[in-house]
């Protein structure tokens, strides 16, 4: 029979963690078959060999990027229902199992997901544990921490992970692979302008390891702000007013630097912003370093989103540009 159930992993250079993933995949229990495909991209170690080893179906992805190789995974899959995993990842007992019945009993429901337990290995990495668990940090706090007892299932925008019907799915035509970062919101939002339900089940959880260094932070944000602008530009309405508080935190920084009218007012919003600041990290156990953590995920998201924007709207000039002169237009 072919499986009900194939839980895809996009992977490149992962030997230190891939034997690990899959055999925790593996040891889901389930109703039926399931399969395992991993989408390697083009790994230069050993994690071809080891997935294969653990039980994995492998599948090229030539592309390397992380929503190609979801989409080659897509395409190999047998299963009514896709559930996507990283391969950096632990999957603990129950996942599946958890994601399938929610899907299956909630009317509607094209997605679901859940939230993630952080497993840091250093000070830096506890500190943004504690960022991402608190509202002030990135404002979805839920996928961050460990629900209460009584919540249960509720609509959201998106979810880390996840799990879909794979007809859904092909619906939509899968990832979309210009977004190297963020794909996982934009898909969700594609299939919820599509008509579907996108469920948080706090009973669906998974481990996720952070950036151990402040300048590793640094990038994954930058490049998060980047494609968020992708996401705005293609989908405008899908921006949030949370998502435009690190803009107007650049904004206020700027105007408090500049000579103007405004700068005073700009100022003291800058010193409330950094008394509530010290107060998450005061209370957090994060530590100090949560204060730079913070700073950091807020200014370099919207920085990367504002350069994002603007490098979209150079390059819609250029076209217009070479479409209204294309003689001229280099």
């Amino acid at each position: 029979m072919p499986p009900r159930i194939s839980v895809i992993v996009p992977a490149r250079n992962e030997a230190g963690s891939i034997e690990e993933c899959v055999r925790s995949i593996f040891a889901q229990r389930v109703d039926g078959e399931m399969e395992v495909i991993v989408a390697d991209g083009g790994s230069t170690d050993a994690t071809a060999r080891l997935a294969q080893s653990a039980g994995a179906t492998l599948v090229e992805n030539p592309h390397g990027t992380t929503p190609a190789g979801l989409n080659a995974a897509l395409a190999a899959a047998h299963g009514s229902i896709i559930v996507r995993f990283d391969a950096h990842g632990r999957m603990p007992p129950g996942y599946v199992e958890a994601s399938v019945r929610a899907l299956e009993e909630e009317v509607g429901a094209v997605g679901v997901g859940g939230w993630v337990q952080v497993e840091a290995s250093g000070p830096w990495g506890r500190a943004t544990s504690a960022v991402l668990g608190s509202r002030f940090g990135i404002g979805n706090a839920r996928s961050w921490r460990a629900p209460e007892p009584t919540q249960g299932r509720v609509d959201v925008d998106t979810f880390p992970l996840g799990c879909w019907p794979s007809e859904s799915l092909r619906v939509v035509g899968g990832w979309d692979e210009r977004f190297l970062r963020n794909q996982d919101f934009e898909l969700n939002y594609r299939l919820r302008t599509n008509g579907g339900r996108i469920i948080f089940d706090p009973a669906v959880w998974s481990y996720y390891r952070p950036r151990e260094s402040l300048s590793a932070l640094a990038r994954q944000y930058w490049e998060y702000g980047c494609f968020k602008a992708l996401t705005v530009a293609t989908a405008p309405g899908s921006l949030r007013p949370r998502q435009v508080a690190p803009v107007l935190l650049l904004a206020t920084a700027t105007t408090a630097a500049l000579p103007t009218q405004f700068a005073r007012a700009a100022r003291g919003a800058l010193v409330a912003y950094g008394l509530v600041v010290t107060a998450v990290a005061a209370t957090s156990r994060g530590g100090w370093r949560t204060v730079p953590v913070l700073v950091t995920i807020h200014g370099v998201w919207g920085a990367g989103l504002l350069a994002g924007l603007s490098k979209l709207a150079g390059r819609s000039l250029l076209r217009r540009l070479r479409s209204t002169h294309p003689d001229h237009a280099s």
